[in-house]
């Protein structure tokens, strides 16, 4: 991470982010911005090639993550701050690309697979077979059903027939079922990459929830302030742009993200607790 902008912060501003202070909380965001996108950008990229979509989605488990560092980080200082910080991006990047990339089998058969993927330039059916050929891994090769297996964990296919649960009918209905009505296709006609982009919705989920409990003016100006998709990221010194995209009131948008902090924190803060009690 760059130090310049996290060296700007100093202890009372972070001290009044973790108190929901909005605009130390606007400070802490902005300051770690380039580095969230810094580190995505880092975490999506395999092969010599990055996924722009990862990238996004790791954006936005960092932008969790910085977050959550507020409630968790017990330092002094903005040295400490800032390890924190940066360990904390690169764990919660890291395995949720992890998470992505190595459902269904081990890590040591998804490192050999990663291996014959960046081996085969990230072409998936060619890194099915290095990874099975002795003379490119070694010791280290699969057998072909191994290898098999490992491609279909990391493409997601034999995940769009896991059973979620049962209809009103009572008859099992799969996630690829579930992807079919929203897509309104026929489940059979359903790409890896469909599954693919249904599991990373997932990365952000209990901000959603909890977002989805606010109400639309309040959720509009919050995304917009850390940049949730399907808002852009506005930070707090673009409230008119903000205002004309969205259709909300010029005047009410600083009132508007205050509630929303407060709001957003009392909605996250019950249902943490809620989640202990369970």
């Amino acid at each position: 991470m760059r130090s310049a902008p996290l060296i700007s912060l100093c202890e009372a501003q972070i001290s009044a982010a973790q108190t929901n202070d909005l605009e130390a909380v606007t400070a802490v965001v902005e300051a770690t911005e380039e580095r969230v996108q810094q580190l995505a950008r880092k975490y999506a990229t395999g092969s010599g090639r990055t996924d722009p979509s990862l990238t996004e989605d790791l954006a936005q488990t960092g932008r969790i993550a910085v977050w959550e560092c507020l409630g968790r980080f017990n330092g002094d200082t903005v040295a400490e701050f800032f390890t924190y910080v940066d360990r904390t991006l690169k764990g919660a990047m890291s395995d949720t690309r992890k998470v992505q990339t190595r459902q269904g089998v081990s890590r040591s058969v998804a490192a050999v697979f990663e291996t014959a993927l960046s081996l085969a330039g990230g072409e998936p059916y060619e890194a099915e077979r290095l990874a099975a050929d002795p003379e490119a891994m070694g010791d280290r090769r699969l057998s072909p059903a191994t290898a098999y297996a490992a491609r279909l964990s990391w493409q997601g296919v034999e995940y769009l027939d896991a059973p979620l649960g049962a209809g009103e009918a009572g008859e099992t209905f799969t996630l690829a079922d579930r992807l079919a009505a929203q897509e309104d296709v026929p489940a059979d006609l359903l790409e890896p990459g469909d599954f693919e982009r249904e599991r990373r919705k997932q990365t952000s989920i209990r901000v959603r929830r909890t977002l989805a409990r606010m109400s639309w003016d309040q959720g509009t100006v919050l995304m917009a302030l850390t940049g949730i998709a399907p808002v852009s990221y506005y930070g707090a010194d673009h409230d008119d742009q903000l205002a004309a995209d969205h259709g909300i009131p010029r005047s009410m948008v600083r009132v508007t993200r205050s509630k929303a902090k407060d709001r957003f924190a009392e909605i996250w803060n019950a249902d943490e607790k809620s989640n202990l009690a369970a």
